[in-house]
């Protein structure tokens, strides 16, 4: 179930849309879709180019957009005014002046079929004269103090144009590897080592430089942590139990570090991220559980208990679950106590709660005291009542259920007689 949303999210998410911008070292981002009008509906541009004019004072950068039209461009100083040009394949080239990414950090373009060409900034400047556009104003000549100011900025502005070029380099090869990864785990069959490779490169990125790396990375994080689990199972259904621990184990590592990492986003750059933190637990839970039922990994309980409280505190409409994965998670370990204490919480706010009622009566009848044993019988035959004749749960309890009568001389009581002494 997991990783279907898990999937879909990332199917989503695979373009790593960044809905604003911020500053960062005085420069942003800006990011948009470049759509073509075929036949009145609007279509992205696979692989557009947007070239992006600097007008205030002269720089120029290059962005490809990827196969959906989208693309997104790191590193543009934040006071800088600027000129988009729209060109690729079967389209015509299109421009929008006078652009402050402050105030539209989201700036798409449309444009209409066309032959393909390009167009320089010295096109645009020479249309906005001819009446294709405002141009631009002669000044009085500049003083000298007026160049020397220039000069500087000029130089300051090079060398924050080197700083954009390599934070844009390093975004595009990971957002590569991520979606290269996103398309491996989509086809069929799902190529999940393959994938592994990918999201391995991709979770790479420096989060700390940038709010669209930050992102990308702990999706990349998430996505890393889905393989290893995928490849887990799939090698632990084989009896190759020692090759699948690993793979769990680093499952665990990187939901923690996806956690980490996402935690400390906002949602104003990523409007889904509680959604997304939700998912991130539910593969933390899914692998730490199998390495305590299948590999007695004791030492990752208590920190994954502490992270289970927090998916519960996000997702509150599904506390109980968290609270029963809790308690799922203390009984594989034994700590009977704890177990009990999880699966009575839930059932307090639920009592017809077949989960909790199922984990709860196993937990009981496994102790060694009569009337535990006893509550277990009775919680036990709460569940074989209320839960779905198709439980496939519901023959295992009532073999339980048949050997603690043979063990230990002890039945289900009806509930009237439940806390009546004998």
């Amino acid at each position: 179930m997991f990783s279907s949303i898990l999937k879909r999210a990332a199917a989503l998410v695979a373009v790593v849309l960044i809905s604003a911008a911020g500053a960062f070292a005085q420069t942003g981002s800006v990011e948009g879709t470049v759509r073509v009008n075929e036949n009145g509906v609007k279509k992205g541009v696979p692989n557009a180019v947007i070239d992006i004019y600097r007008t205030d004072i002269k720089g120029h950068w290059t962005v490809k957009a990827d196969k959906i039209g989208h693309y997104v461009m790191l590193g543009l100083p934040l006071q800088g005014t600027y000129t988009f040009v729209a060109s690729g394949p079967n389209i015509t080239p299109t421009y929008s002046a006078g652009i402050r990414i402050t105030q539209t950090p989201v700036f798409d373009l449309n444009v209409e079929p066309g032959d393909g060409s390009t167009m320089t900034l010295d096109q645009i400047m020479a249309a906005q004269k001819s009446g294709g556009g405002p141009g631009r104003p002669a000044g009085p000549a500049p003083s000298g103090a007026d160049k020397v100011k220039a000069e500087a900025a000029q130089k300051e502005f090079e060398q924050k144009k080197k700083e954009g070029e390599a934070l844009q380099s390093s975004f595009d090869q990971a957002r590569t590897h991520y979606n290269a990864g996103v398309e491996l785990t989509k086809a069929t069959p799902p190529n999940y080592q393959a994938a592994l490779s990918e999201f391995e490169q991709a979770s790479g990125v420096d989060a700390g430089k940038h709010k669209a790396m930050l992102l990308l990375s702990y999706r990349a994080h998430a996505n890393l942590a889905e393989a290893h689990y995928q490849i887990g199972v799939e090698q632990f259904n084989q009896k190759k139990r020692e090759e699948a621990k690993p793979h769990f184990e680093k499952a665990v590592e990187a939901a923690n570090k996806a956690i980490s990492e996402a935690s400390s986003d906002t949602p104003e750059n990523n409007p889904n991220l509680n959604n997304d933190l939700v998912i991130y637990y539910n593969i933390l839970a899914k692998n730490s559980l199998l390495l305590v039922q299948h590999y007695s990994a004791a030492n990752i309980i208590d920190p994954t208990v502490k992270a289970l409280d927090m998916a519960a505190s996000l997702d509150t409409a599904n506390k109980n679950k968290w609270g029963i994965t809790k308690g799922d998670m203390y009984f594989a370990a034994g700590r009977t106590e704890d177990a009990v204490a999880a699966y009575k919480a839930v059932l307090a706010v639920d009592p017809n709660n077949i989960d909790a009622l199922y984990g709860l009566g196993l937990t009981l009848v496994a102790g060694t005291e009569k009337a535990q044993i006893q509550e277990g019988a009775n919680t036990l035959s709460d569940f074989v009542a209320k839960a779905p004749a198709t439980d496939k749960r519901v023959a295992i309890v009532k073999e339980a259920l048949e050997g603690v009568k043979n063990a230990y001389k002890v039945e289900a009581e009806k509930p009237a007689r439940r806390g009546k002494k004998p």
